[in-house]
């Protein structure tokens, strides 16, 4: 369920209404305001809300984005979920999940790509107890780094903001994805130098077997991105448990050195795995989201200048 205020120049309010009654939305609430700027601007305006169902919410934002009238700097879109909504509309259609408005997607997607201290910190100490539990083979350790980890949402904002013309969105996620790699790295490589051989670790899986959890795992980080029910932390557990080890493990073997067992043909099936699992959580994500119509390409509209 979506709450929708729009805030337009004055007399747009009736356009944006049969935008609403255009996309199924039964009624609409219109009245003037005032806005006042920090430079001492006084400017009246038209505000319209909405109240309804999550599809329907996404198909008038997708209309609003798109109409000839529409102007960033002159209109403003704020979007919540409300916990319930009472009204005449049907219970059955007010409480459909799917699908999210692609203005949710794209703005959680920039909130969790930003490379803030709270980010360094919750990559950091991941890296540093997947090493611990990659070293000593503790799997409730492993699990719990990984839970840290926020690293399917830069691979989901990657494919996300190719497709919908979003080249900040693509730089900033990859960025902070590069980072989070490195910090990888680092936690692997100070946990190793206070710790032992061997690397207990070598339950690694084949380039096929890697392939095909990949592929699953971005198909279902699609779908759980779009939909207002599911459980998304499980689907990132999974996705992180793909990429987040190979290169802690990397980390740990450059100081420690690598397992004897661990031959030539080893190492290059671990390297390749890292690459492999990306493209594939990147594409199948993307996929998803292109074929549910998730990813508007009127996104282009509200383009981070």
């Amino acid at each position: 369920m979506r709450l929708i205020k729009v805030s337009a120049p004055l007399g747009r309010g009736a356009d944006v209404a049969k935008l609403a009654f255009n996309e199924g939305i039964k009624d609409v609430s219109i009245y003037n305001a005032a806005k006042h700027s920090a430079e001492g601007d006084v400017k009246n305006q038209d505000v319209i809300e909405i109240a309804t169902s999550t599809p329907k919410g996404k198909h008038f934002i997708d209309a609003l984005l798109g109409a000839e009238f529409f102007d960033r700097q002159n209109f403003s879109v704020a979007v919540r979920q409300p916990r319930s909504i009472l009204s005449s509309e049907n219970l059955r259609e007010l409480t459909r999940p799917l699908v999210d408005p692609a203005t949710d997607i794209f703005e959680e997607l920039w909130q969790f790509s930003h490379i803030t201290i709270g980010f360094i910190g919750r990559v950091f100490i991941a890296a540093c107890l997947l090493a611990y539990g990659l070293i000593h083979q503790k799997i409730l350790i492993i699990i719990a780094g990984l839970l840290f980890l926020p690293l399917l949402p830069l691979l989901l904002a990657i494919g996300f903001g190719s497709w919908t013309k979003q080249p900040k969105l693509v730089l900033q996620a990859f960025l902070a994805f590069i980072t989070a790699t490195v910090l990888l790295l680092l936690g692997g490589a100070a946990i190793g130098a206070v710790s032992s051989p061997p690397v207990q670790y070598d339950e690694f899986n084949s380039l096929p077997v890697t392939f095909v959890i990949a592929l699953a795992v971005g198909i279902a980080a699609g779908l759980a991105n779009v939909d207002d029910v599911g459980n998304r932390a499980m689907i990132g557990l999974a996705a992180t448990s793909q990429i987040a080890i190979v290169p802690v493990w990397f980390g740990i073997c450059l100081v420690l050195g690598f397992p004897a067992t661990t031959g030539e043909s080893e190492l290059t099936k671990h390297a390749l795995s890292f690459p492999l699992t990306i493209l594939t959580i990147i594409g199948a994500s993307l996929a998803t989201y292109v074929l549910l119509g998730a990813a508007s390409q009127r996104l282009k509209n509200v383009r981070n200048e």
